[in-house]
């Protein structure tokens, strides 16, 4: 069976229920340095990567590949890393494993460029396996929550990320008063989409910008010339997730964040209940999360104590992210990638020969098997026009399509 994300195969509302599974923290032992830290960070599929160190139990220190998660308050370790710094893993004896699941264990002592950060009753989980999440090249995550207390730079331009005390970093940026919860740390701010205010989560962890179906539906009936698609890929393919295969993909043509804005942005359009759920661990409700395709066009500044951004603008972005093969993928705990959906343009699909539940095997000479969501997504990207050769599997038979590079919506 394969494991970790099983939970695609469940609608909106199961998956949601799974998601909100939660878990006991502890405190760390360490007092935490003054001294602003900071650390070069790589993108995969638009997921922030950092190298971070934590303590085994014999007192050496070892390294670990780390996903920044800002839509995320928990502190997720994969079995392989929870086993070497002594984590409890007792919970993943249990038949379903298709989720990360609690630990009675603290949470560890974490250093993020020499620094450590405060873990002080943030909750851990553990994941099977050696990755923090399928597709996703990182050992753990740090969450919304190890950030709670600081001021944090996500530098997406110069990929760097800075953690210091308030008052330590001198701010540049277009101010712009966000929300924080306390305890989870997620963070929001107000923004103009189609000159309705609304309030978005602003998530690391999400590669693209989701927005409720509301928001998306309301912009198509009145801009009947903006042009949509059904499905996800590219920037707003996140996990392949059940219903991601039903949004609704267009592009805005701008947000608005207080003063500052994102132009050409791909979004996809979901059930409200998925932000309801959000809304949970926020602030105050949101109608939409502001992802990574648009945060990467950004140095953006968190200071948590004082509720305050500052988003300086870095050189402008190509809007190529959706010139693209049209498939939505599901990457498994095994390793492999399933097709969740082909996307439909003006109720045609826009991929023939290749069906939902197929294993991508191949994408020209790219072997997907074990390879990250990023390096996979971004060998199905091209100038419109080109084709890709795609090996699927279907029923032990392996099929060999010829796909073209589509510019969505």
């Amino acid at each position: 069976m394969k494991t970790q994300l099983s939970l695609a195969l469940l609608p909106v509302a199961a998956v949601v229920t799974i998601l909100t599974a939660s878990c006991g923290g502890g405190a760390n032992p360490d007092a935490r340095s003054t001294v602003p830290s900071s650390t070069l960070f790589t993108l995969d599929h638009n997921r922030m990567i950092v190298e971070v160190e934590l303590d085994r139990p014999d007192g050496s220190r070892r390294t670990a590949r780390a996903w920044v998660d800002t839509g995320n308050q928990f502190l997720i370790v994969a079995e392989e890393l929870a086993l070497d710094i002594g984590l409890d893993r007792s919970a993943l004896d249990q038949t379903d494993v298709s989720r990360p699941l609690e630990t009675s264990s603290p949470a560890p002592p974490v250093f993020l460029g020499g620094s450590p950060l405060n873990v002080d009753g943030v909750a851990v989980q553990v994941t099977r396996g050696s990755r923090v999440w399928a597709g996703v090249p990182a050992d753990m995550n740090l969450p919304a929550s190890v950030f709670r207390d600081l001021h944090v730079v996500f530098d997406y331009p110069q990929r760097r990320l800075t953690v210091a005390e308030t008052g330590q970093v001198q701010s540049v940026g277009l101010e712009v008063p966000c929300r924080i919860h306390p305890e989870t740390g997620l963070f929001q701010v107000a923004a103009t989409i189609d000159g309705n205010a609304v309030e978005l989560g602003v998530d690391t962890g999400s590669v693209g910008t989701w927005l409720s179906a509301d928001l998306t539906r309301a912009a198509g009936e009145q801009h009947p010339d903006w042009p949509q698609a059904i499905g996800a890929v590219g920037s707003v393919n996140f996990f392949g997730f059940p219903f991601e295969s039903g949004g609704t993909l267009m592009r805005l043509p701008e947000i608005r964040i207080g003063a500052v804005h994102a132009d050409e942005i791909a979004v996809l359009g979901l059930d409200r209940r998925l932000f309801d759920w959000y809304s949970m661990k926020s602030a105050a409700p949101v109608v939409g999360i502001l992802g990574a395709n648009v945060l990467r066009g950004f140095r953006l500044e968190v200071d948590y104590p004082s509720q305050m951004s500052y988003w300086q603008p870095g050189p402008p972005l190509e809007p190529t992210d959706l010139d693209i093969v049209g498939l939505t993928l599901r990457p498994e705990a095994d390793g492999s990638y399933t097709v969740a959906g082909v996307v439909q343009r003006d109720g045609v699909l826009t991929v023939k020969g290749v069906e939902p539940g197929d294993t991508l095997r191949r994408i020209g000479s790219l072997e997907t098997h074990g390879a990250s969501m990023g390096t996979v997504i971004e060998a199905l990207r091209g100038m419109p026009g080109e084709s890709r050769r795609l090996v699927v599997e279907r029923g032990g038979e392996r099929i060999e399509v010829e796909a073209v590079v589509t510019r969505f919506p």
